[in-house]
């Protein structure tokens, strides 16, 4: 089996690149499948193309009409030359479809390959655009998503309403429901130990969904009390406009000085961070955009055995119980979060119990070896 990842860069990247590589690595151990990245440059932030023949960088400016035919030629010429006739070919779109990668996803479905969708939003819920080409982007996204169903065989979706989504413009066997994943060894079980400085986590793409506005009102509140809270932060701002206005508003705070924002964080010490910090955060506001897809971060932050803060949206609640392997707050109430935060403060025992419980919810619903195998066996099939 051949598949290409279209997209996003495999070697390192942000959510999406780490949910794709959850889900296709474990397929390699088997040596019949092999790995092809065609990918922006856009996405891959701290990415040298090392000239390897299995991977392209690729750039696209479309204010250049030089660059969109470079584009094209490129991706095109690599799909191509990828091709394996005599096995199972799939392009891999991570995404919904939209007008830059919808010719290259035709041509590859034209020259036999089986062409899987990996949809993690609804783009008619997007609350904000970031600029005219990404509002064509996102609007195209959706209206290609819904009337070329034709030319796609496989729509993995990472949430219920995307699952009924898709179902009004597909068959069923056309769906896989993949929700979040995690690849438990990379996050050792360790009890936690209380520690003079009490550290909260927040890694994303700081967009308007996430709510990061009330998580720092809530950071602000407790910190009134108490001065041995500290917010790290992480992620790069997909939308520049969102994130440098919530990046204003961290500058401008009383408590900026015990705010650390790291970025991007490679992937190995990503994980380190991760396994260093007490309470993890995934705030959501109660916008369509979030009710509508699932947390990206959520099974990893599970993963560590600390206890996680997590708006109840969406379908939240159909894994997490509050004070059972969670802490679930109300969206949009800051009186739920800042009562969070404090009660962990103040029943630090909870971090690691209720932590541990958390872990065994990603283990058993979000474990990445067994839902490789699930998609493995869905590209296996005969469309």
């Amino acid at each position: 089996m051949i598949i290409l990842v279209f997209g996003i860069p495999l070697r390192e990247g942000m959510a999406g690149s780490v949910r794709v590589r959850n889900l296709l690595y474990p397929m390699v151990e088997n040596s019949s499948v092999h790995l092809n990245n065609l990918y922006f440059a856009l996405q891959a932030d701290g990415i040298d193309d090392q000239g390897k023949s299995d991977e392209l960088k690729i750039d696209l400016d479309f204010k250049s009409p030089l660059s969109i035919l470079s584009y094209l030629y490129k991706s095109i010429k690599f799909i191509h030359r990828k091709y394996a006739p005599k096995q199972v070919n799939i392009f891999y779109l991570y995404e919904t479809p939209d007008i830059k990668t919808l010719i290259p996803l035709l041509y590859a479905k034209i020259l036999g390959y089986r062409v899987v969708l990996d949809i993690v939003e609804d783009n008619s819920q997007a609350a904000s655009f970031g600029g005219f080409v990404n509002k064509l982007r996102i609007k195209s996204g959706s209206f290609i998503l819904k009337n070329f169903q034709s030319f796609i065989d496989l729509n993995i979706v990472i949430s219920s309403h995307l699952e009924r989504l898709i179902l009004t413009y597909t068959s069923k066997d056309k769906i896989l429901f993949i929700p979040v994943t995690m690849d438990i060894s990379k996050f050792e079980k360790s009890d936690y130990v209380k520690k003079e400085i009490i550290t909260l986590f927040y890694g994303g793409s700081f967009g308007k969904k996430d709510g990061l506005d009330l998580l720092l009102k809530a950071f602000e509140e407790v910190c009134k009390e108490l001065d041995y809270l500290r917010l790290v932060l992480t992620g790069k701002g997909e939308n520049v406009a969102d994130f440098n206005e919530f990046m204003a508003l961290v500058k401008a705070s009383s408590f900026s000085d015990r705010i650390q924002y790291r970025g991007f964080v490679p992937s190995g010490e990503y994980q380190a961070l991760l396994n260093s910090c007490d309470i993890f955060c995934v705030i959501r506001d109660n916008s369509g955009a979030a009710n509508t897809g699932f947390p990206s971060k959520l099974a990893e932050y599970l993963a560590t055995g600390r206890a996680v803060i997590v708006t109840n949206v969406g379908d939240v609640s159909n894994y997490l119980q509050d004070k059972e392997n969670a802490i679930l707050v109300k969206p949009m109430d800051l009186i739920s979060l800042v009562g969070a935060i404090k009660y962990l403060i103040e029943h630090s025992d909870d971090i690691s119990q209720i932590g541990s419980k958390g872990r065994i919810v990603a283990i058993n619903r979000f474990n990445n070896r067994t839902e490789s195998k699930k998609l493995f066996t869905a590209l296996n099939k005969s469309i």
